[in-house]
């Protein structure tokens, strides 16, 4: 616990990024992996193929972009920064310890950057009781067009935080309201990515299982409605054995990976 205080006390964090808790999150993250990076290990390394085969798919040089670098736990950072001339790591913001490796590679840039555009509009929305906002677009980023965009583990966590907001400061909100929202979030992330980058992959968390003695109890699907072709690769990852969440059950994620947003969104309705 004390090394968890000392991170949130010391870690460089943007006023919006610690309002909706994203400081909290990522320490916790860090945390959780450290408990469980035995379990988690399949899943890394299956992260780690999917992006390796991902940008096999890609011209060497150009710029490459990772929304949702984290911890970089998933990202194999030398892999990319050898195949690319700079790599754009964003996040609503960077720990040190990501700070301390990107500045061992020259060709690395990490943003802050809240990559749904949701968040400013949806805290002034809540400080001024309106309806939750629906206009709000991605933002662009600076420089030439990226050869390579990468969404890492993100899109299934775009609506988490904010709608955890929503629940504290307007619990009144319709249900309604609250999936057109969070439906806006994941799919202009889709699109956005789509748009940014000559060649856009993508992997996320599909659904979340519980499980006790190994039967499965409960399924919930992740993607929040989006109608999402079947995957290029899939894997399991044991995210919480018990009792990381649960004394008696585990919670496990079916992840997916498509590297053709492109061929995704087409199939999808407009932004």
């Amino acid at each position: 616990m004390l090394r968890e205080a000392i991170e949130y006390l010391t870690t460089p964090c943007p006023p919006l990024a610690r309002r909706f808790g994203y400081l909290a999150e990522m320490v916790a993250l860090g945390a959780r992996y450290r408990r469980q990076r035995r379990a988690w290990a399949p899943h890394v390394a299956a992260c780690h193929r999917f992006i390796e085969q991902a940008i096999q798919r890609v011209e060497p040089g150009g710029r490459a972009l990772v929304a949702g670098s984290g911890l970089l736990i998933e990202v194999p950072l030398e892999t990319l920064t050898a195949r690319f001339d700079q790599v754009v790591l964003v996040d609503m913001l960077h720990s040190r310890t990501v700070r301390r490796r990107a500045a061992g590679l020259p060709n690395v840039r990490l943003l802050e950057l809240d990559v749904s555009g949701a968040l400013a509009p949806l805290a002034a929305a809540l400080d001024s009781g309106a309806p939750l906002p629906t206009g709000f677009e991605p933002p662009p980023i600076d420089g030439e067009p990226f050869r390579f965009a990468l969404s890492c583990n993100l899109l299934s966590q775009l609506p988490l935080l904010p709608l955890e907001a929503v629940e504290r400061r307007a619990p009144h909100t319709p249900d309604a309201e609250r999936q057109a929202f969070a439906h806006r979030m994941v799919q202009g992330h889709l699109c956005w990515l789509s748009d940014i980058a000559e060649r856009a992959a993508l992997f996320t968390d599909i659904d979340s299982s519980w499980l006790h003695r190994g039967t499965v109890t409960e399924v919930e699907e992740s993607t929040w409605g989006l109608p999402l072709p079947a995957p290029d690769m899939s894997w399991l990852w044991d995210i919480a054995p018990a009792p990381e969440q649960d004394r008696r059950q585990d919670l496990r994620h079916s992840v997916g990976g498509w590297f053709d947003l492109h061929a995704v969104t087409s199939a999808l309705p407009p932004c």
